[in-house]
């Protein structure tokens, strides 16, 4: 089983505490994170995705703290670790936090509606010296267990959740057998700068959206998979990355260091208060 949650992310140098599910961690209470209950740092299987689980991981639950974020800048996200051998795609999605008085503390999860921003495409890279290949999680773990996220320049300043995703695909011959790990972040997002851009700039729509019960289906191609047949295309799961967003690309994947901490805010209204 492949087993990892979200260590922290970087923004331009500075650092947010992520959450650590399991027994005994101490978690920042500044983190941004969103808490999940998975003490083994496990997954959520499709047997969840008529559920609220499947949105923000099991009891996923928020966080006052956001991280300030200017649209068109790039988010280092770091995972706690990930197996070689459980390859598979990474997803980003971007969920408003509309009608609170306190960003995204309070919204219902159930009622997120998430526009993907990033599909790691082509998830499947080829298939080297045979099946499985090489995947866009290959190229997160050469990077240090890794993914580079850039918002979109054209999203709305305010308030969001940021889901993001990596599914393994090592036991998905079976149906039911796929393993996504969810992890969810706050976000503070204000108006960019047009050289922080990338691909794509200016045209971004945010999407209707899409609940997280209706992001997947257990028979989804991208997920019901043996990724140890040799494969030529990869259908990537989920709603269509959306017009505008600007993901960043296999070659421009880096780690990153922090250089400072960072300072969240807290949302009260239409205004932030640093932590």
């Amino acid at each position: 089983l492949a087993h990892s949650n979200l260590a922290f992310i970087i923004i331009n140098g500075s650092f947010y505490p992520g959450f650590d599910p399991r027994p005994g961690r101490i978690n920042a209470p500044a983190r941004i994170g969103w808490s999940s209950a998975n003490p083994d740092a496990g997954y959520v299987g499709p047997s969840n995705f008529s559920t609220p689980e499947i949105a923000c991981h099991l009891s996923g639950a928020s966080t006052p703290a956001h991280a300030p974020v200017r649209a068109g800048q790039t988010i280092h996200v770091q995972w706690n670790g990930w197996p070689y051998n459980h390859p598979g795609p990474i997803l980003s999605y971007l969920a408003p936090c509309a009608g609170t008085e306190d960003g995204c503390l309070s919204v219902n999860k159930s009622q997120l509606l998430w526009t993907k921003i990033d599909a790691s495409e082509p998830a499947l890279i080829g298939q080297g010296e045979g099946p499985p290949g090489q995947w866009a999680s290959h190229v997160m773990i050469r990077n240090n267990n890794s993914w580079s996220v850039r918002v979109p320049s054209g999203v709305k300043a305010g308030p969001y959740v940021l889901r993001h995703e990596a599914i393994a695909l090592h036991f998905a011959k079976e149906k039911g057998g796929a393993q996504h790990y969810p992890l969810c972040m706050n976000l503070w997002v204000t108006e960019g700068e047009k050289e922080e851009a990338g691909a794509g700039a200016g045209e971004f729509r945010m999407d209707e959206g899409v609940s997280a019960t209706g992001l997947y289906r257990a028979e989804d191609p991208g997920i019901w998979v043996d990724v140890f047949k040799a494969m030529t295309t990869y259908v990537v799961p989920g709603p269509t990355v959306a017009v505008g967003a600007e993901p960043v690309g296999h070659a421009e994947q880096r780690r990153s260091e922090s250089v400072r901490d960072g300072t969240p805010v807290r949302v009260v209204g239409t205004r932030t208060v640093p932590w």
